[in-house]
């Protein structure tokens, strides 16, 4: 996957700096200090720009297909199968 994405799990406002540490295999605190120190360069911008990527940028959980999610252990996620209308009665 080489897009770039947010994330639910490990987010405090939108889950952006969660996101991009996730996609650069960081601790999220490094990327939240190293945005803070970002903000103070630029005065401000930084935060103009994490308001438009949190926008933008879809949710990583959004972007898996159910086939590629995985359980912590290794195991594959199964797919569901179809049940007809007409197997089933109470």
């Amino acid at each position: 996957m080489t897009k770039y994405y947010k994330m639910r799990k490990g987010k405090i406002v939108s889950g952006v700096l969660a996101g991009l540490a996730d996609k650069f295999k960081m601790d999220a605190t490094l990327a939240r200090v190293l945005f803070a120190i970002f903000f103070l360069i630029t005065e401000g911008t930084a935060l103009f720009l994490y308001i438009l990527l949190s926008v933008i940028l879809p949710y990583k959980e959004d972007l898996l297909e159910y086939d590629e999610v995985t359980y912590r252990d290794g195991r594959r996620r199964k797919t569901a199968q179809v049940v007809e209308e007409d197997d089933w009665t109470w």
